[in-house]
């Protein structure tokens, strides 16, 4: 025994408390841990999304061989390689991201007569 703010106690007691706080402790990590993991996984995932989206909206828009579609979350540049729509995606967070479409002759034509 030993004397703690003049009382006596017993150092089995004060061992527990510890134990049981550390563990608390490693727990509490743990969660918060894991929060954080889970909200970069959410926002990255909103990102991702958004960025599909706009290239989704860009491609019906996409009339010339290249070209530039602003939205307000970023910027689509858009060029063709012959049956193919590559679209890149650039966030206003500076991220990009990049899409190929499959647009057979078909699918081209009528989107320009669609524009006219």
């Amino acid at each position: 025994m030993f004397t703690l703010l003049r009382r006596q106690v017993k150092a089995g007691i004060l061992l527990y408390a510890l134990l049981m706080a550390a563990i608390f402790a490693l727990l509490l990590q743990f969660y918060l841990g894991r929060v954080v993991a889970s909200e970069r996984q959410h926002q990255a995932q909103l990102k991702s999304a958004q960025a599909y989206l706009m290239a989704e909206m860009s491609k019906n828009l996409a009339d010339e061989e290249s070209g530039q579609c602003q939205f307000d979350k970023g910027t689509v540049s858009y060029h063709y390689d012959d049956k193919i729509l590559v679209e890149t995606v650039t966030l206003d967070s500076k991220e990009e991201f990049q899409y190929t479409f499959y647009l057979p002759k078909k699918e081209k034509q009528a989107l320009e007569k669609e524009s006219h």
